[in-house]
């Protein structure tokens, strides 16, 4: 013999079932909206930082570091010998060696 208990459906407990599944289903539609919000934020972030042409006019660092290497740079090249002169020592180079070779 079996028994079958019957559950009473009564209109606050379909009530209820009903109002836990529309805040689920609200919660879960938020949080979504909320991911995509962040995710697009993050993309705006990432963008931001990688795009230089927003940065205006950036002929004059404002870090120090780079001041000190702009000058280091910008005076390397005062004693650098000039590219004629370089020929000028390398052609009587090989002028003197081809003198020694005759001899």
């Amino acid at each position: 013999m079996t028994l079958i208990k019957k559950q009473s459906k009564t209109p606050i407990s379909n009530l209820r079932n009903l109002l836990c599944i529309f805040i689920s289903c609200n919660l879960l539609i938020s949080f979504q909206i909320f991911a995509q919000e962040s995710y697009k934020l993050n993309e705006m972030e990432i963008n931001r930082t990688m795009n230089s042409e927003d940065e205006g006019n950036r002929d004059f660092p404002t870090n120090p570091f780079e001041i000190v290497d702009r000058l280091r740079r910008a005076n390397s090249m005062n004693d650098a010998t000039k590219p004629s002169d370089a020929i000028d020592e390398a052609i009587k180079s090989f002028d003197m060696i081809k003198e020694e070779q005759q001899i």
